[in-house]
């Protein structure tokens, strides 16, 4: 709705663009009755003073105000107020012209239509006010006096100008008309697509009022939680675990406040009593000035459960007492744990993510682990005991089981190493054994 315009600092400047459609109408109606205007005073004999203000009027007038309008703060309104200036200054020249009956009324009727065209009722009683206040100016200063006799020509031009005027009025309410409706079938096509996609997301859309209160669930709330529960205006925490109940409530008047997302976890109570884990993101919008909260949320009970799962396996494999050490196909060492420090003297950060033959303590030589590699191959495992060196050069008795893990096709994809220092152990063969 706005055309753009650099200053002479380059400095771009945004104004309306009815501004540049008035001013055009503007300047080509001006125009017209500048030559109405001019034959009606040629046939009565006017002064030059008169013809200069004549030029200055309807010749220089549109282009000041055009100007005017472009640089002011809000252009819209600064184009209002110039239409209620056209009909007060127009009101003076009618009077001035003794109210000629086929000027004056074109000159009403078409300003009259642009106020209402562009401002309702209130822009058409506006333009009859600015009007009657410019014809009674010019009666209080220089008399009333009523020549309603009009030039023929003056006439036809100023009808003509009338008509083309109305016409071109018409054309360009048609295409803001049709721009609006092809406008308006845009966001319905719109709407249904986002509608589409809504009501067939797997994830959990809903929108919220300020109070928690429902405004619409998607279909796929409807999986878990009954319709009575969904209806809108119903609470929306009541479906919500007890003790996550206060945290998102509270989070959802943050995004309110805020106006930020935000994004937590919560747990659904289901209609059947099941209990399933969300992560969502809720964001707060203003729909007709009242605030709205949409929130989207993923079920992430299975993946949290997993979650789970592996930090437990990952504690039991970090609070093992014998050490372990997992190993990729290329020889890359990818974990070990607390065990395997305490038993080698190497760290972590020493061992991760470097090749495994450079880390090797065993006091045997290279075909030692040739036959190791073939064995896992045949086999899929080994295990045996032997002299092995630490970190700080020390030695001890190391018993070592190594199994190979393969992938669906029988790839090996991966080596677990378990070993432990049985060299202290008063009965070795058992501690092996075990």
């Amino acid at each position: 709705m706005t055309e753009i315009e650099l200053t002479a600092t380059g400095v771009p400047r945004k104004y309306h663009r009815f501004v540049r459609i008035f001013y055009q109408i503007r300047a080509t109606s001006f125009a017209v009755l500048f030559v109405a205007l001019g034959v009606q005073m040629w046939g009565r004999g006017y002064g030059g003073i008169a013809w200069v203000l004549l030029a200055l009027q309807f010749l220089a007038y549109p282009h000041l105000l055009f100007w005017r309008a472009r640089r002011a703060r809000d252009s819209l309104n600064a184009e209002h107020a110039n239409l209620l200036l056209d009909c007060l200054l127009l009101g003076i020249w009618v009077a001035a012209l003794q109210y000629p009956t086929w000027i004056a009324f074109p000159i009403f009727l078409g300003t009259s239509l642009n106020n209402a065209v562009n401002r309702g009722w209130r822009g058409a009683a506006g333009a009859l006010l600015a009007f009657a206040c410019g014809a009674l100016a010019w009666g209080f200063l220089a008399g009333f006096e009523i020549s309603p006799h009009t030039n023929l020509a003056s006439a036809l031009i100023c009808l003509i100008g009338l008509s083309v005027y109305v016409v071109g009025l018409g054309t360009i309410v048609f295409a803001q008309s049709r721009k609006l409706r092809d406008t308006r079938e845009a966001l319905r096509q719109r709407e249904e697509h986002y509608r589409i996609i809504t009501e067939n997301a797997g994830d959990l859309i809903a929108m919220l009022d300020a109070e928690g209160r429902w405004v619409y669930a998607n279909p796929a709330y409807r999986r878990l939680l009954d319709e009575t529960v969904l209806q809108t205006g119903a609470d929306a925490y009541a479906c919500v675990h007890p003790e996550d109940r206060d945290a998102t409530r509270a989070l959802l008047e943050k995004a309110v406040r805020s106006g930020e997302a935000q994004e937590f976890l919560y747990r659904l109570i289901g209609t059947q009593g099941s209990e399933r884990e969300f992560r969502a993101k809720a964001k707060s919008f203003l729909h007709a000035g009242t605030p709205r909260i949409v929130v989207v949320s993923t079920d992430v009970t299975e993946l949290r459960q997993r979650d789970k799962k592996l930090a437990v396996q990952a504690d039991v494999f970090e609070n093992m007492t014998e050490a372990m050490m997992i190993v990729a196909a290329d020889g890359t060492v990818l974990s070990v744990n607390r065990a395997y420090t305490a038993v080698t003297g190497y760290s972590a950060e020493e061992v991760c993510g470097k090749s495994e033959s450079g880390f090797r303590t065993a006091l045997q030589p290279a075909e030692f682990y040739d036959q190791i590699e073939q064995a896992l191959e045949r086999q899929g495992h080994w295990s045996g005991t032997f002299w092995c060196r630490r970190k700080d050069a020390s030695i001890y008795r190391e018993w070592r089981n190594i199994s190979a893990i393969r992938d669906a096709a029988g790839r090996v994809t991966h080596t677990v190493v378990f070993f432990a220092d049985v060299s202290q152990s008063a009965h070795a063969d058992r501690a092996i054994a075990h």
